[in-house]
């Protein structure tokens, strides 16, 4: 077996990580597909590359020589992807690949990043042509910017309950503080108040997306025990369909990102003292083919467009103006 440039970036990722278990996601793979990877390329090399044992992996002497040289060759190769060769037409588009939550943000986002980047390219700089990707887990979009695969991501952490970044992920602040809103039947009691009391909802069934990695179960757990009671569970579904049918229905009730929009059957509320709230940011690796100081500016001027979807989070942004921008 030849080594190739992905199997540097195994190893790497490894070592960055300190454990198979723990890199094995970020590389967008199972467990055991991981171990058996790192023996093939243990045997390529004809000498063991780390030490296993319960705490993780630590390399061995061989391995950190080889880990300093699969680095340096991956920093050329990042290096080559920004060179432009002589001679290269330079009416060739800078392409970005950009990933996100799914959500109203990105299709906002794209046009304003194309307006910014022309507004400061100089006539002999090529366009930016972009390339979106969603994806429900977080943890996913990251590991494919880890990868190499996305440029850039707008990801969200939940306030208390963050996820752990790559190294060598560098991420920036867009909004420090999105609250988390609760979404039922258009015909529920609590429909016609303003905000909702957390410990109000103690007799309801809840739906959550069993895809969606931000906290889940665990963070809306924890909120209703500080309320006083043990949330019932009472579906997971992934796709918007289903989850609508179970909303509009009556039959349960679901958190809800604050710029999900109203209407259909259904209401988005508040939740008083805002228990659970999101940060959305900006997620990237060295070198970026569009500054990402750009990215984010571009995110920060699309999302208060985001705002006025529904009334509650319109209101809700007028009273913290002080605290969703940077």
């Amino acid at each position: 077996m030849e080594l190739e440039i992905r199997h540097l970036k195994v190893l790497t990722t490894i070592a960055e990580q300190g454990s198979i278990t723990r890199a094995a996601p970020i590389l967008g793979v199972s467990q055991p597909s991981l171990t058996a990877q790192l023996r093939r390329i243990e045997q390529a090399m004809g000498s063991p590359l780390f030490e296993r044992s319960r705490g993780g992996v630590q390399p061995t002497a061989f391995g950190r020589t080889v880990l300093a040289k699969a680095r340096a060759v991956l920093t050329e190769m990042a290096d080559l992807r920004i060179q432009q060769p002589p001679g290269t037409d330079s009416d060739q588009p800078t392409e970005l690949r950009l990933g996100s939550l799914p959500g109203p943000l990105l299709p906002a986002v794209l046009p304003r990043i194309v307006e910014l980047y022309d507004r400061s390219r100089s006539p002999l700089r090529p366009q930016v042509e972009i390339h979106a990707h969603t994806d429900a887990s977080m943890a996913a979009l990251l590991a494919l910017v880890h990868a190499g695969r996305l440029d850039v991501a707008v990801i969200a952490q939940t306030i208390g309950f963050e996820t752990t970044v790559p190294d060598s992920v560098r991420t920036a602040v867009i909004v420090p503080v999105e609250p988390v809103f609760v979404a039922f039947a258009e015909d529920h009691p609590l429909s016609a108040k303003e905000t909702v009391e957390l410990a109000e909802l103690a007799d309801e069934r809840w739906l959550v997306d069993p895809q969606e990695d931000l906290g889940g179960a665990a963070y809306l757990r924890a909120a209703c025990r500080r309320a006083g009671f043990e949330p019932v569970i009472a579906h997971e579904v992934s796709d918007v369909s289903t989850a609508r049918g179970f909303l509009t229905s009556g039959q349960c009730i679901s958190l809800a990102q604050a710029t999900s929009q109203e209407g259909r059957g259904i209401v988005v509320r508040p939740l008083a003292g805002d228990p659970l709230a999101l940060r959305i940011d900006l997620a990237w690796t060295d070198p970026c083919p569009v500054d990402p100081a750009l990215i984010r500016r571009a995110a920060a001027d699309a999302y208060p467009k985001m705002v006025d979807r529904n009334p509650s989070f319109e209101r809700w942004w007028a009273e913290h103006a002080a605290d969703t921008r940077l």
